[in-house]
């Protein structure tokens, strides 16, 4: 994460009011920089990439994280697609990333204070990874302080709405 750091979260959250209100001025900070650095590379997304950018994944809870088998690309072996699956506001949403190296999985920080049971999705962040926009990075921050990479040449977003005797029970 470039932006919305695991340790940025940990100084938002702090019960110090001095750490909590600086840090407080810092993500407006991030936000702001990273309104500007996804305005700057927008025109170079493809459409799907764009889509992704636009999406707001908030507090979704992580169904699923999978890799797909790994095949041996001409420069080296390395996985297939990764594919994600969140439950966001009654829908399950699938993320199918075709991947152009291999997903960089960080753990939480030593002593994460949240919990680490019923993942969900704090953050994201879209970028370029080549200057030619032509591969791109995904960075996701869950609440578990886990932090995924995922460095993706195309992305394809699928959304099945759950049935609707589950959104009304509130089964997921």
């Amino acid at each position: 994460m470039r932006f919305f750091t695991p340790e940025l979260y940990l100084r938002f959250n702090s019960p110090d009011p001095s750490v909590s209100n600086k840090a407080d001025e810092d993500w407006e900070s991030a936000i702001r920089e990273y309104g500007e650095t996804l305005d700057k590379i927008r025109s170079q997304l493809p459409p799907e990439a764009g889509k992704l950018a636009d999406l707001c994944l908030h507090d979704a809870g992580l169904l699923a994280d999978e890799q797909a088998k790994e095949f041996l690309s001409p420069f080296r072996f390395s996985p297939a697609m990764e594919i994600l699956s969140v439950n966001h506001q009654g829908d399950v949403v699938v993320l199918i990333y075709q991947l152009w190296d291999r997903v960089r999985k960080s753990p939480s920080p030593s002593q994460w204070p949240f919990s680490k049971h019923r993942v969900h999705w704090l953050y994201d962040e879209i970028d370029l990874a080549s200057p030619h926009g032509s591969l791109y990075f995904h960075r996701v921050f869950l609440s578990d302080g886990r932090t995924l990479e995922i460095p993706f040449s195309s992305v394809f977003i699928h959304v099945v709405p759950l049935s609707r005797s589950a959104k009304t029970t509130g089964d997921s």
